[in-house]
């Protein structure tokens, strides 16, 4: 079940009643773990640090103990939406010391296994409870790097960015007797503290990222859908992803 939008009291796709934020303790986790705060009835964080919104567990996503213990959590309940919103890159991704050649196995599993192989066994471990819902939502966030001749140079990174697409359109596919909505949001470099700090220090070019406002807007607008309708994908581009015109 669906608790009414505080926004829209009187008609319109409610609010989902229960949703599991997973990457809630720093970045956009955390930004929409905030949004949602006190607006759903059951609203659970997952992370390995401590989150501030929620009722946080604590979980590392890169093991399929953790994932299940989470997803055990709910027994069986319904869940109305799972939200992905963490992630990880290589050592010195998106800068001029990263290098593929110097990348170890090590490092490459475990992006492989945060980014993509993780949203991937949640759903799984979680399709139960999502069946049980009346609007199941599940949204990932990717990257513009996940778009067909939009790789960066992060070789790992990129890969889960492409294969996350893939897993959300096969699972859909898969999955479409259960009414299951699956989305991607695709952004360019959004402005989380940590952005924000690499352009501060000049890590990253200068550049204006993506307010995280916007970012929620497009999640929002995910689980806004009826349950007839499913948004399968959102791509947000920087206006200025250089120095901006004088």
């Amino acid at each position: 079940m669906q608790a009414r939008s505080e926004d829209d009291p009187e008609g319109g796709t409610p609010l989902p009643r229960t949703m599991l934020i997973v990457g809630a303790s720093r970045g956009i986790g955390a930004a929409m773990a905030a949004r949602y705060a006190g607006r759903v009835d059951d609203l659970v964080t997952v992370s390995r640090t401590p989150a501030a919104y929620g009722r946080w567990i604590v979980g590392d996503i890169s093991k399929p103990d953790d994932i299940r213990r989470v997803a055990a959590t709910y027994g069986s309940n319904a869940l109305d939406a799972l939200l992905v919103l963490g992630g990880t890159w290589e050592r010195d991704a998106f800068t001029d010391a990263y290098a593929f050649a110097r990348s170890p196995a090590e490092e490459t599993t475990h992006v492989v296994a945060v980014n993509l192989m993780a949203p991937i066994l949640l759903v799984q471990a979680l399709l139960g409870n999502l069946m049980r819902s009346d609007n199941p939502r599940v949204v990932f966030v990717g990257a513009l790097s996940g778009l067909d001749n939009s790789a960066t140079r992060e070789v790992a990174n990129s890969a889960t960015k492409y294969g996350l697409r893939g897993a959300a359109q096969a699972m859909a596919i898969e999955l479409r007797s259960h009414g299951i909505g699956f989305t991607v949001v695709n952004p360019g470099n959004v402005a989380t503290d940590e952005v924000l700090s690499d352009i501060a220090a000049g890590h990253f070019e200068e550049q204006v990222p993506i307010p995280i406002a916007d970012l929620a807007v497009a999640i929002d607008c995910a689980l806004a859908m009826s349950p007839d309708s499913v948004v399968s994908e959102i791509n947000i581009a920087q206006r200025w992803p250089g120095p901006q015109p004088t």
